[in-house]
């Protein structure tokens, strides 16, 4: 059970993050803030080049990391918009989604049925989103879910976990055709190039986010912690139980939000991410 250490450092490196990130750059361009947060995955990834031996790479490699980086551009910039525009109690759940994504995803494109357990995790997920917004029942029993599509972040973070979804299957595809640690590297170096160059082309490049020397070092340093806790737990444990312990994140930066950010409704919201990631949980482990 040691690697329930390293997938709560994980959780907690994810979810001090995305809090620091809150209080600290929403007010900063949304170019800025995505630098900030993948320049710390891009100095722990090319520390992790270094120490490791690299593996032998086939056409299938780069042809994964090709198709991934566009939709993992993406889901950086939504995520942090909507980190930015909407309360961490009302994004972060809906980060727990991308299993019930990956189950779709499965349906439709491999005609693999869902266990009854998959189910009951979907059903979890839906009324913890329910339960989210569950103040505003008395304007109709259909307006809580009509809630998520007019909060921006949470229409976002929706939107994000359905890129994961994607991501991570061609993550694991990536893994296959090299090695954990060495894709634990590469990928958030070439994303961070990527992204730079991009924003260098439109001249949007640009670092004055590095003047919040603090905050800047902080976010950087637990993104960097967040990677190698998460992949030193998949090094010890089957993939699927990590990221069961790691959705707590969730509940980690509802908390930071709640306590610190003075988000309202704490106890509502953390009722409803409990449910959230409880339902994940199961869809994760059996469904």
């Amino acid at each position: 059970m040691i690697w329930v250490l390293p997938a709560l450092g994980a959780a907690f490196f994810m979810a001090a993050a995305d809090g620091l990130t809150k209080r600290y750059f929403s007010d900063l361009p949304l170019s800025q803030v995505v630098m900030v947060r993948l320049s710390g995955l891009a100095v722990s990834g090319l520390v992790i080049l270094f120490l490791i031996p690299w593996p032998e790479l086939d056409s299938w490699f780069f042809w994964g990391v090709a198709a991934a980086i566009p939709a993992e551009v993406a889901a950086n910039f939504l995520y942090i918009r909507a980190l930015q525009v909407s309360p961490l109690s009302l994004t972060m759940p809906f980060t727990a989604f991308t299993p019930a994504f990956s189950l779709f995803t499965g349906i439709i494109i491999l005609g693999e049925a869902p266990s009854w357990q998959g189910f009951l995790g979907m059903g979890l997920l839906v009324a913890g989103a329910y339960v989210l917004n569950l103040h505003q029942f008395r304007q109709g029993w259909l307006a809580p879910f009509k809630a998520v599509t007019t909060e921006t972040g949470s229409w976002m973070m929706l939107l994000v976990s359905f890129l994961y979804a994607y991501t991570s299957v061609m993550g694991r595809g990536m893994v296959l055709h090299s090695s954990p640690w060495f894709v634990a590297g590469l990928y958030p170096v070439i994303l961070f190039g990527c992204v730079s160059t991009g924003l260098a082309v439109k001249g949007e490049l640009d670092f004055n986010w590095t003047r919040r020397t603090g905050p800047a070092l902080l976010v950087a340093l637990c993104m960097a912690a967040m990677a190698v806790c998460h992949f030193q737990a998949v090094a010890m444990v089957q993939a699927a139980y990590m990221i069961a312990v790691k959705r707590l994140s969730i509940l980690f930066a509802m908390a930071y939000g709640a306590l610190v950010l003075r988000e309202a409704k704490p106890l509502q919201h953390l009722t409803a991410g409990a449910v959230i990631i409880f339902g994940a949980v199961i869809i994760v482990a059996w469904g």
